[in-house]
């Protein structure tokens, strides 16, 4: 986050809170924590305010930006890690009681249609002049809700149709 240009901590908390923070989780003590480390590895540069709070600047050395490039060009075999509570509740439901799945699947679907709808107005706002790589990475997110929205509905779809009418 540094290499888009110097700031406190707080300050990359704001920047996280609206960009990967919605698909990449982690403590925000880490943003606190880790600049002060990285900084006495040589990879930023700390700057303290003279008065009031004291706040310290960070700023992305020539180092950190080649330890950016070598993570960068790293290979990346990992498979995609899914935390999803809806679907390990789905894996349980048969221990679920009989108004539990219905209501599941309708709370998970609207929770991704609503993610789904704020990123779309995200990439509104922003697709024009943000960074085309940022903007690819929120179309996947849009893509990734879309399709989850979509596996909920038909799941609806299917309870609909268990149901007997009169039920």
């Amino acid at each position: 986050m540094l290499a888009h240009g110097p700031a406190t901590s707080y300050d990359l908390k704001q920047r996280v809170a609206f960009t990967i923070g919605n698909f990449w989780a982690f403590a925000h003590s880490q943003l606190y924590d880790e600049p002060a480390r990285l900084a006495e590895a040589g990879l930023l540069t700390a700057t303290e305010e003279e008065g009031g709070r004291r706040r310290r600047t960070y700023a992305i050395t020539d180092d950190g930006r080649a330890a950016l490039s070598d993570w960068l060009a790293s290979p990346t075999p990992e498979e995609t890690e899914v935390r999803d509570l809806g679907l390990l509740k789905l894996f349980f439901a048969t221990f679920a009681g009989p108004g539990d799945l219905p209501t599941l699947a309708h709370t998970r679907r609207d929770s991704h249609r609503v993610r789904a709808d704020g990123y779309q107005a995200l990439y509104d706002q922003i697709a024009p002049y943000a960074d085309k790589w940022q903007v690819k990475s929120l179309e996947l997110g849009i893509r990734i809700e879309r399709t989850v929205e979509e596996f909920w509905t038909e799941f609806i779809d299917s309870l609909d149709a268990e149901t007997p009418p009169g039920q």
